[in-house]
């Protein structure tokens, strides 16, 4: 198969119609046409469906394109790998983290590796923890400072705990609970909850967490989806609760001065991990950004207990 018509075959299903994807693509519609019938007779099948409201991806196809977007992000990922050379940035690291412990953390990491090394050129995603570990396997990230949801690493990924958490319940402190500090089952009906994953039901361990407390009506009205700041400003006019890690929430106070709810449920770890690929720990350039990672997280977990944080010590 040509890898030019994969990537005309993605575009095709990502614009709707061959019209509007051979503008993008500055090809004739015969040209296009004709190479994606030269695609279906060597897939061997149907890759869309015609309409009036445009083409409908066949499952044989939406393989094929997405293959094809693999190829537009690689080609992408070259041209930035040529221009970064280009300007001097001899080395790139891509950094994927959750959305809360980014906001906290990652600002201060980049400036850090930066001064370290100034031929690097950074990349930074935030995204849902579970998103970031398979990106990691797939090679779109270097490495990935996130939560962890699984007894064990996938195949070939490595991961070393940098903070030892818990989740929290917050709030802002102009919420109705902020002054009295506690939340309990009493206060169920009402209540009014953002989260950062999906809206209502909450995950699996927060909903057991709020279910110990007795807040069985409890559901999320608003998700944040991977978007800390939003998140947290939501948080700060008063109106809604939130359950969240508590380590990166804490650095963060002097912003986001937000109030930690005492309940009755038994603590959920939430520990946070710097996870990697073992076929990269011998590349010096991911290997000095671990060290700096590392570093870093031992500085925020000091400046924790320096506020009182014990972390591990309270469960």
């Amino acid at each position: 198969m040509d890898p030019r018509h994969l990537v005309q075959l993605a575009t095709i299903l990502e614009r709707g119609s061959i019209t509007r994807a051979s503008q993008v693509l500055h090809l004739t519609q015969p040209t296009l046409t004709h190479n994606m019938r030269t695609l279906e007779m060597q897939a061997g099948g149907r890759l869309f469906e015609r309409s009036r409201l445009g083409v409908r991806s066949t499952p044989l196809g939406e393989l094929l394109a997405r293959e094809g977007r693999d190829i537009q992000r690689r080609i992408a990922d070259a041209r930035a790998a040529s221009a970064r050379h280009r300007l001097g940035m001899r080395n790139h690291v891509r950094i994927g983290s959750g959305p809360i412990i980014g906001a906290a953390l990652l600002d201060g990491l980049a400036e850090r590796l930066l001064q370290q090394q100034p031929d690097l050129g950074l990349t930074l995603q935030c995204d849902r923890t579970h998103l970031l570990v398979e990106q990691l396997v797939d090679g779109l990230h270097d490495l990935a400072i996130a939560p962890t949801w699984l007894d064990r690493p996938p195949q070939g990924i490595a991961r070393e705990r940098l903070v030892a958490d818990r989740l929290g319940v917050f709030c802002g402190p102009g919420h109705p609970l902020a002054q009295r500090g506690r939340l309990t089952a009493a206060d169920d009906d009402g209540l009014r909850w953002l989260t950062l994953g999906e809206a209502s039901p909450f995950d699996k361990g927060v909903f057991s967490m709020l279910n110990e407390v007795g807040l069985s009506a409890a559901r999320a009205e608003i998700s944040a989806r991977g978007d800390a700041m939003v998140l947290l400003r939501l948080l700060m006019q008063g109106r809604h609760l939130a359950v969240l890690p508590r380590a990166p929430v804490l650095l963060m106070r002097g912003f986001f001065p937000v109030v930690e709810l005492q309940t009755d449920a038994a603590p959920r770890s939430r520990d946070i991990y710097l996870w990697t690929r073992e076929a990269q720990h011998d590349d010096p350039v991911l290997a000095a950004v671990r060290r700096t990672v590392l570093d870093l997280a031992a500085e925020r977990v000091a400046e924790l207990q320096g506020i009182g944080y014990r972390g591990e010590d309270e469960r």
